[in-house]
């Protein structure tokens, strides 16, 4: 069975054994070389692909652990910026269409243009450097955010934590399915992904609380510190623990895996990864894999997508919104083609697969309503109920902290039970929770006081929360073992652009056309019957689907048999 003879992703940087950090390293033996397709480089297996009864090493859960934290510091520097708006709205000038730009866009469009090539490179680096690589650039552009002085300035920092986080995040979806079996999955995503809530609480809390009291607290500081911005100390304090954290994550060990005998040096990997995601040297990267004609095809959705941005950002004078969300979307589609070209396995059970592409889909314009939901809800509740900063950030960062605890951990073990008489449980959850979410957000915007706006938002996060583990396991089981970093890449990428590129701003500008950020919030229900059509095509799919017939469907396009 693919699900228990296939179980983990495998990825290399060497030709031979990559060998493991200090913590600790497996010792399986080596499996016999299978001949490569054309260009492919990695058709492997990991040292845990021992099957579902393997006993899981001590070394994993350590792993587990600093995983966690460098998600949660991930959320941390990501969502600061959300309890951070209002005060930085007022100090730079910024409208609330720029406002939705920097709590989104500004982030998922650099991190979808590299994070589906950092997905595929993923598969052929060691993937415990490369995240500690990532986590200490976006730390440092987080700190460097506090540098800033109107949205020009701004917004290329919060460009770099994108950058950053895209370097990370498909490599450690990657490395925990190498270090858990396919019957622990779920769960243990489930728990790397309460890092998600947790890291976005704490940076409603701390956020809060400095800006309510860093008046009073830099005078403890030597220098000027009192002549900083809360929000500008804010940025600075919150980027420093990643940077302390990223050694240690260096030094994790990399499972131990075998190549086929065909190898191809890293940097032609990384070089042609980034080539195929990054204008212009995608159509250099498409004429080499497939000639003009593959030119002339990408050279047309290229000005498809340029019309359709520039006629939006001309309609609505938000240029710099519309032209970042059609060079990701443009970048998404290029990567795509190069993929179909090289390696038609993978691009069968990801881009070429329906079901793939609905579940996929479906989860994203899901998550619009939760991600616009989480970096507005703070504004809106000092806006429209004039709450100060600290009460905001400790009554929602605590209401994040008990609903993520709780939902994630829950609704993995619920999809892991339900899904072995159901394939489809977490496409279910998914649209079961967003229909249900539908009514605290209601009482959000009817709420009159702090303490009720709080109890609904702490509802609402408590279904949206319980199902962010569920479709990346999912995505997980869609693919084969090595297309893992990929297919979390992928996934992970396209629900950013998605659920952040958009939703902000959509809140964003339908507030500053009605002059009402209630308004703007509402009209995210108008995204739930969409991603309902898509989550129930996918379902429809996965019902007659099985493991077996998606291993044929790989072998078919001309992957090689594994013994």
């Amino acid at each position: 069975m693919l699900g228990t003879n296939l179980i983990n992703n495998n990825t290399n940087v060497q030709n031979g054994p990559i060998t493991s950090g200090a913590f600790g390293r497996g010792d399986g033996k080596p499996m016999a070389d299978k001949s490569a397709p054309a260009d492919r480089d990695d058709v492997a297996i990991t040292e845990y692909d021992l099957g579902a009864s393997r006993p899981v090493p001590i070394f994993a859960y350590l792993a587990l652990l600093l995983l966690f934290f460098v998600n949660f510091f991930s959320y941390v520097d990501r969502q600061i910026i959300a309890i951070l708006a209002s005060s930085m709205q007022k100090d730079l000038g910024l409208s609330d269409a720029q406002l939705g730009f920097l709590l989104g866009t500004a982030f998922a469009t650099l991190y979808g243009i590299f994070g589906i090539a950092m997905g595929r490179i993923s598969d052929a680096v060691n993937r415990t450097h490369m995240i500690a690589a990532g986590l200490t650039f976006w730390s440092a552009m987080t700190t460097i955010s506090g540098a800033a002085f109107n949205f020009a300035t701004l917004a290329p920092a919060r460009v770099g934590v994108g950058i950053g986080e895209a370097m990370a995040t498909p490599c450690a979806y990657s490395l925990l399915s190498d270090y858990f079996p396919a019957r622990n999955r779920s769960v243990v995503l489930a728990i790397y992904l309460i890092g998600i809530p947790l890291g976005g609480a704490c940076a409603f809390v701390f956020g809060g609380v400095l800006l309510s009291h860093w008046p009073v607290m830099c005078r403890h500081l030597p220098g000027n510190a009192c002549g900083i911005a809360s929000w500008k100390a804010s940025f600075v304090i919150v980027g420093l623990p990643g940077l302390i954290l990223a050694p240690l994550i260096w030094l994790l060990p990399e499972p131990r895996r075998w190549r086929a005998a065909k190898s191809v040096p890293l940097i032609r990997i990384i070089v042609r990864e980034l080539s195929a995601a990054v204008l212009p040297l995608t159509f250099i990267n498409l004429y080499m894999a497939g000639g003009w004609p593959a030119v002339r095809r990408n050279a047309v959705i290229a000005v498809m997508l340029a019309a359709v941005g520039g006629g939006i950002g001309y309609a609505t004078g938000d240029w710099l919104q519309w032209i970042a969300l059609a060079v990701g979307g443009y970048s998404i589609a290029a990567w795509s083609s190069v993929l179909k070209l090289r390696d038609r396995p993978l691009y069968r059970l990801s881009f070429g697969s329906p079901t793939f592409l609905f579940a996929m889909t479906g989860a994203g314009v899901a998550s619009i309503l939760a991600t616009s939901v989480g970096v507005w809800g703070a504004a809106y509740a000092m806006r429209a109920l004039h709450a100060p900063p600290q009460a905001v950030g400790i009554d929602i960062g605590g209401s994040l902290i008990f609903s993520a605890t709780v939902s994630n951990i829950l609704g993995g073990v619920i999809a892991d039970r339900w899904k072995r008489h159901d394939s489809r449980a977490p496409v279910w959850m998914i649209l079961i929770c967003t229909v249900i979410a539908i009514v605290p957000l209601l009482a959000m915007i009817h709420a009159h006081n702090l303490t009720s706006f709080t109890l609904a938002f702490l509802v609402f996060n408590f279904f949206t929360l319980a199902w962010t583990g569920l479709n990346g396991a999912l995505m997980q089981d869609l693919v084969l073992p090595r297309m893992r970093g990929t297919a979390a890449g992928v996934y992970t990428l396209c629900i950013i652009l998605m659920a952040s590129g958009l939703g902000p701003y959509w809140v964003g500008k339908i507030s500053e056309m009605t002059g009402s950020l209630a308004t703007g919030l509402l009209c995210l229900i108008a995204f739930v019957p969409l991603a309902a059509i898509l989550l129930l095509a996918a379902a429809r799919r996965l019902r007659v689907e099985t493991p077996e017939s998606r291993l044929l469907a790989a072998e078919a396009e001309g992957e090689p048999r594994l013994v």
